[in-house]
């Protein structure tokens, strides 16, 4: 009998040490990022630099899968139905997490059916005129506004985005008369602003940097709470007076909801200390990003206040899901 009950505990024991253990033994295989935008642009850059970091301290490759569509959605679709294992990650988005689901009617929730890993970077926006418009400073600005029948033009990568609530939430908070124009992706936009055609702009201030430091565009102000390190001179939303906006957009990683907590908890010391080697910041950096890099709880918690704050400025607008 002794030996019968010493075959049994055998037997168990990998089954009650296997949850133990777990953890430790991930990642056996490569790991996908799925990337919810086309190549090329600064977060398509950003998130292969991290994905590069992680592999080296993960021991396995990690892949960056492109999958655009729907404002981020396709691809945030896929990940919330792939399997809860660690291998199919998500560069989750404020545009993706906090505003598509203002936009598009959904069959996901992005506040429940993800289990957030760290918001790696943010980006504020800033708001820019051309270089020869005749109100060069916030307060010139909002008095010329206030002058002319019918308000100022602003342009806006498209409408719906987090730039086009954020410009909203800024002209209601400001008692500003805009007419927004809402343009199929930022650089058109960037080109009737640089040519004159618009007389402002809400634009991600990564975008805006060699605009601005070459004195082709003028920033009155950054929505962030700090000062933007590419352009340090520019004031920030609170400062020319203006309070209640979204600060910044963002982006980090996500997992499946279900993702046993020991492989979150391992992607998430593995993302943060690979922001916190020099040589990532100093790229990141010059590339418009600020590092974040906060925890699974902290992720959560900002993308559902970023979630009710811009879902209340789809409404002021009526923007109606689609």
């Amino acid at each position: 009998m002794k030996r019968l009950y010493t075959y049994l505990a055998a037997l168990l024991l990998p089954c009650c040490m296997a949850p133990a253990f777990g953890g430790d033994a991930y990642p056996s295989k490569a790991i996908t990022i799925v990337y919810p935008y086309a190549p090329g642009s600064a977060s398509d850059t950003m998130t292969r630099l991290l994905a590069e970091a992680m592999s080296k301290r993960l021991g396995q490759p990690v892949i960056v899968d492109s999958k655009p569509g729907a404002g981020g959605s396709i691809a945030t679709e896929h990940v919330v139905r792939a399997a809860p294992d660690g291998y199919t990650l998500l560069l989750s988005a404020s545009g993706t997490i906090a505003v598509n689901p203002h936009i598009y009617k959904l069959r996901y929730s992005t506040l429940d059916d993800l289990a957030p890993i760290s918001i790696a970077v943010e980006v504020p926006f800033v708001f820019v005129v051309n270089k020869s418009f005749p109100a060069q400073t916030y307060a010139d600005f909002k008095t010329l506004d206030g002058g002319r029948p019918g308000g100022l033009t602003s342009a806006n990568a498209g409408l719906g985005t987090q730039a086009h609530l954020t410009q909203a939430a800024f002209a209601k908070l400001a008692g500003l008369n805009l007419s927004i124009i809402g343009y199929k992706g930022a650089a058109p936009a960037v080109n009737d602003i640089l040519g004159g055609h618009v007389d402002s702009m809400m634009d991600n201030a990564a975008s805006q940097i060699p605009y601005v430091t070459a004195g082709k565009t003028t920033a009155l102000f950054v929505t962030s709470d700090y000062r933007f390190s590419a352009y340090p001179q520019v004031p920030t939303a609170k400062e020319v007076g203006v309070t209640g906006l979204v600060p910044a957009g963002w982006f980090g990683l996500a997992a499946p909801k279900g993702t046993p907590p020991a492989i979150v908890d391992k992607l998430h010391d593995v993302l943060t200390a690979s922001l916190k080697e020099p040589d990532m910041q100093r790229k990141l950096q010059e590339l418009g990003w600020v590092v974040v890099g906060n925890t699974p709880a902290q992720a959560a918690e900002r993308a559902r206040k970023d979630y009710e704050l811009l879902g209340q400025v789809a409404r002021d607008i009526a923007l109606k899901p689609n």
